[in-house]
């Protein structure tokens, strides 16, 4: 007897415009009405239903690749997300993108695990939105991890 392992998936149709005002943490919502004021422009059949449809379909998907995101290695190498290898690129770019004045008064305060407290103040300070700021804290994080474990000087 014969097995086979059958996985059956479509690509991923990546929105570069909707991911970026998913990573600078607009609600659905927000994005919702952003889109739909811009398509209205082009085709006023579009109804805020059908947009919302596809916002939402589209922040799940990236929601979903989150976790992959939080280690490029693996989202670059993983089967289960059928997506052009440009995309990838694509979305590790735009997830990794600093704000600078969020990083300049990030790194301005005592860098450590409890920083992510002031987020807030950072988030007024900066007017960039909290969910970008603390996706972007936690890049950081990331990467200097990163670069502590690599082997070499220091």
């Amino acid at each position: 007897m014969t097995e086979l392992d059958v996985f059956v998936g479509s690509t991923i149709v990546m929105d570069k415009e909707i991911f970026q005002l998913w990573v600078d943490g607009h609600s659905v919502e927000t994005t919702k009405h952003i889109l739909f004021r811009r398509m209205k422009d082009f085709s006023p059949d579009y109804s805020k239903e059908v947009v919302l449809s596809y916002v939402l379909g589209q922040y799940r998907t990236y929601e979903m690749l989150e976790k992959l995101l939080w280690t490029p290695k693996k989202l670059v190498t993983q089967w289960a997300y059928q997506m052009t290898e440009q995309a990838k690129q694509c979305l590790i770019h735009k997830y990794y993108d600093l704000n600078l004045p969020v990083v300049r008064e990030i790194l301005n305060k005592k860098y450590s695990s409890r920083s992510r407290k002031d987020l807030d103040e950072i988030s007024e300070k900066t007017n960039v939105n909290l969910k970008s700021c603390r996706r972007q804290f936690d890049n950081l994080r990331r990467m200097l991890k990163y670069v502590e474990e690599l082997p070499g000087n220091t």
